[in-house]
């Protein structure tokens, strides 16, 4: 994650999507949260981007995804325009910009955290490298995690590796709605054997954009009993990873899932993501849990698709359960091995 800007006019990132374990749900302001939220980045679900800037005729965007031209030009102009105060530079500019997943665009896996996560690192240096700086610097990937979440919220996370914070709490006076901090020091090492059973229950388009759904806790009724619960949540939560407790990590991370879901449940108009599957798959989970013993828990985003987290020292077992009997309740028997991973990678020129 380290490196020199040199070339002004090209650069390549390599960003993964994360997982929240504390969940935010609802903005303020322009892409804020009104909660803290507590994530880790994985290691094998990523997008990888290169902009390329250049100049020829009118100022246009080239966007093209998997090698194929996309439709999501309009998107990042948008995107680029919102930016253009903090870097007035990419006015004077055309863009071509190449992305790819390491995991199918449907999966139910966070794209546009990765997405975001790249494109923001990418420019990032590219702004690093007009200006003379450094980017081997803290400054850098603030300022790369603020870019990121004007794009996306949760993206802002993804340009760290292991866990990061979003949002201000009383852990940290660093703690900012502006951009994520990462969590590198006092980490109980159990926790960096982190892994993620990705259970691909529906890859189907969601009913309800995340977009909206964040726009549905603007009125909702139990606004302040979840940001109050939140702030109880991370703060347990932060506890646990200092001190290797793996019961209290297991409790707060499926509290908070379902605390996600209750929400939409709840809203006005209410929604329901979770299919019938998920629902077994949660099940099914907490039945071999108590059953075998073994530390393992549930999360889920704003989608169906169940995330099976568990420890490395209990690999072969849980890999073993998954085949037996929850490959049956995923879409096409199909799910992603995954872990917690080592953050965004400089991919060169």
């Amino acid at each position: 994650m380290t490196g020199t800007a040199k070339n002004a006019h090209l650069s390549r990132w390599r960003c993964p999507s994360n997982i929240a374990l504390i969940k935010y749900w609802g903005k303020r302001d322009f892409q804020k949260p009104i909660n803290a939220s507590l994530s880790f980045v994985l290691q094998n679900s990523f997008t990888e981007t290169s902009v390329e800037l250049y100049k020829d005729g009118n100022q246009k965007v080239e966007f093209y995804f998997e090698g194929n031209e996309s439709s999501f030009d309009n998107r990042i102009e948008k995107y680029l325009n919102q930016i253009s105060e903090r870097i007035p530079w990419v006015n004077k500019y055309n863009f071509r910009i190449h992305s790819s997943n390491s995991f199918p665009h449907s999966a139910g896996i966070a794209s546009s955290a990765s997405s975001f996560g790249a494109l923001a690192l990418c420019l990032t240096e590219l702004d690093f490298a007009h200006s003379g700086k450094e980017t081997d610097s803290s400054e850098f990937w603030q300022n790369a995690s603020e870019l990121a979440r004007m794009g996306s919220g949760s993206a802002c996370r993804s340009v760290y590796p292991g866990f990061a914070i979003w949002g201000k709490t009383q852990l940290f006076e660093s703690c900012s709605d502006d951009y994520a901090i990462p969590l590198s020091e006092g980490i109980h090492p159990v926790f960096f054997g982190l892994c993620d059973a990705i259970l691909l229950v529906d890859s189907g388009k969601k009913e309800v954009s995340s977009s909206a759904g964040h726009q549905s806790m603007n009125e909702h009724i139990y606004q302040r009993s979840r940001v109050a619960q939140a702030c109880l949540n991370i703060n347990e939560l932060y506890l646990a990873l200092l001190t290797g407790d793996q019961e209290k990590f297991i409790t707060i991370v499926e509290n908070e899932a379902l605390s996600l879901h209750a929400m939409m449940m709840t809203s006005n108009p209410s929604f329901m993501l979770l299919k019938p599957k998920s629902l077994e798959l949660i099940s099914r989970i907490r039945r071999f849990r108590e059953k075998s013993k073994i530390p393992m828990s549930f999360t889920i985003d704003a989608g169906p698709n169940i995330h099976l987290l568990y420890f490395q020292e209990s690999e072969l077992d849980v890999k073993a359960f998954i085949e037996r009997e929850l490959l049956g309740f995923c879409e096409n028997g199909k799910w992603i091995d995954d872990q917690i991973g080592k953050g965004p990678e400089n991919r060169g020129r």
